[in-house]
């Protein structure tokens, strides 16, 4: 059996009253394990080395950590400016708890470092707590550094906050106090159960966009512009001291693994760059997102429901700050029903710690971990009764009614941008398809053909062109018609794309000139394949028309190539053929 109680500080004199309480030192005596969670507003190291030291002092069994924040979640509902004390007492678990500076080491290397004492814990581990200094610390390769020597362990918990002032955090176990480390306990046991979910809330606004230069945790540039650009076009967020809270609310909504992860900027340099506190990919695709609340509170519930199945005794929740700046006075529209289950008790973040195979650094989510000794069902001595939102806001119809104005602008707006991201989607394939032969036309072939001759260049890729020409087409239009002409081009386009590859491109060059790019191939496999393509147009009946021949002229990319010389070479090697009787297949002599 789990039991928790929380304590709101105000005063020294009341917690030494709490702390002396007859029915918690019982509770305390009869326990196998004591932890103490200490979430603070105040960062003063001061302050919290007072509250710390009077807990250890009058529960000296007890494992005494905690944080800074960006807001307290007490008894399931917000608070500001506050220091809360959380007692969880453990009636047959252990505990074992560690922490290291970050000061004058790599994060991996402290990562891997923890890793290897948690691996050491004895007993059945049920779970991790991890509080660390994201605005200081690279959090991100601290979990790649615990991962890879303690393995896939569950881990949950969250980045210390300074009330968005980005400048000053601290994490600490007793008197250790760490502007830039981690901090770590171990809740393990043969009857410990520990349920933790998360989920984002987020759904994205703009179209999508690719990062295309990162330094570590600097994204530099995206869709080789100045990341910054993204806020400044799109929201009009100037870069000043006020960046952050202006952009919390607008995440970047990372495309990773199937999955949208949410990735906030906690500033922007003078260069145009932004800084995160969570790893982005260069080569990723994101969007910018905002949260929307219907799906926020419809998640919530999901989740709540899930942890009355699961029948906690207690519920730590590590939430985004960004979701208190978002939902504001509703805020506890998703926190307050967890009280219902279990005394509910933890802090808003700077990023999330959450493990479901491997460990992640989340940003703009909430992280519910429920825990509980025994079975099932064991110490739910009160019926669940999940809060509804008349239930919660009784019948005035104008309570909480933003979040419905928020939630339909935020349709609309998904709506429009999905709808101009399907015309310009058309449009683009207008731009570069052929009407007629429905093959890449004129504009994307030069497109294409520069792509390949600059990776030729960079990494001497072989590459080779093929440009053929119908035999006596003129013919055709002044006998049976330019109808049937065309028609004839549509069957020649449906040849060429049935016997080529599907990593080749196919397109017309000109009138009955069409153009074919081979990449990673070299001149005698081009050659094959035009004699291949020869061979079934020479075999093709054509409506009306008949039998049809071509002439082939190949070339392959050679150093010091541009695309004029490759298409100069390959139409003199087309005319070779025409002079050589038709039907024939010329290869370059370069």
């Amino acid at each position: 059996m789990i039991t928790h109680i929380s304590h709101r500080y105000t005063d020294q004199e009341a917690l030494e009253a709490l702390l002396g309480d007859g029915k918690l030192l019982g509770i305390v005596s009869a326990s196998s394990s004591i932890l103490v969670q200490i979430f603070s507003a105040d960062t003063s190291a001061g302050h919290l080395r007072a509250v710390a030291a009077l807990v250890g002092a009058r529960l000296p069994s007890a494992t005494v950590v905690g944080a800074t924040t960006v807001g307290e979640v007490y008894e399931g509902r917000l608070l500001t400016g506050s220091t809360v004390v959380g007692i969880t007492c453990f009636e047959s678990s252990t505990l074992s708890v560690m922490a290291m500076s970050c000061e004058d080491a790599d994060a991996r290397q402290v990562g891997a470092e923890l890793g290897t004492r948690i691996g050491r814990c004895a007993g059945n581990i049920a779970g991790v707590i991890l509080l660390a200094t994201p605005l200081s610390i690279d959090a991100g390769a601290l979990l790649q550094g615990i991962e890879s020597t303690a393995g896939s362990i569950p881990i949950f918990g969250g980045g210390a906050g300074d009330y968005a002032a980005m400048a000053h955090s601290l994490v600490f176990a007793g008197d250790e106090q760490y502007s830039q480390g981690a901090v770590a306990v171990v809740l393990a046991g043969d009857d410990l159960h520990v349920e933790s979910r998360t989920y984002l809330g987020w759904r994205p606004l703009s179209r999508s966009m690719q990062v295309t230069g990162v330094d570590r945790l600097l994204v530099k540039t995206v869709d080789g512009r100045p990341a910054f650009d993204v806020y400044r076009r799109y929201l009009n967020i100037p870069n000043d001291e006020n960046f952050f809270l202006n952009a919390l609310e607008f995440p970047f909504l990372v495309e990773r693994s199937g999955e949208l992860l949410a990735r906030v900027p906690i500033a922007a340099t003078g260069d145009g760059a932004l800084k995160f506190i969570a790893d982005i990919q260069e080569g990723e695709h994101f969007r910018i997102g905002y949260g929307d609340m219907d799906l926020i509170i419809s998640d919530a519930l999901h989740i709540h429901r899930s942890m009355a199945d699961f029948s906690p005794q207690a519920i730590f929740l590590y939430t985004c700050g960004c979701r208190r700046f978002l939902m504001q006075n509703d805020v506890d529209l998703e926190t307050l029903p967890f009280e219902d289950l279990a005394p509910t008790f933890g802090f808003y973040t700077y990023g999330e710690f959450f493990s479901s195979g491997k460990p992640s650094l989340l940003n703009s989510t909430m992280v519910a971990v429920g825990l509980r000794e025994g079975a099932s069902g064991v110490g739910s001595d009160q019926a669940l009764a999940l809060r509804s939102e008349t239930e919660t806001h009784g019948h005035d119809p104008y309570a909480h009614k933003h979040t419905r104005v928020v939630s339909r602008l935020m349709r609309f707006i998904d709506t429009v941008t999905a709808e101009l991201e399907a015309s310009n989607r058309e449009i683009t394939e207008l731009s570069r398809t052929d009407r007629l032969t429905q093959l890449v036309n004129r504009i994307q072939l030069d497109h294409v053909l520069e792509e390949n001759l600059q990776r030729a260049l960079r990494y001497a890729t072989p590459f080779s062109i093929i440009l053929l020409d119908l035999d006596h087409f003129k013919q055709v239009n002044d006998v049976h018609g330019h109808l049937v002409g065309d028609e004839v081009l549509v069957n020649i386009g449906r040849i060429l794309a049935a016997c080529t590859r599907a990593t080749d491109t196919v397109g017309r060059w000109g009138g009955e000139e069409f153009l074919i790019i081979v990449p990673n191939a070299g001149l005698n496999d081009a050659a094959r394949l035009a004699e291949k393509l020869r061979g079934e147009i020479e075999a093709h009946e054509f409506p009306t028309v008949g039998k049809m021949s071509a002439s082939f002229g190949v070339t392959n990319f050679v150093p010091n190539d541009d695309v004029v010389k490759m298409i100069n070479r390959a139409d003199i090697t087309l005319y070779k053929a025409k002079h050589a009787g038709r039907n024939r297949v010329e290869l370059s002599n370069a």
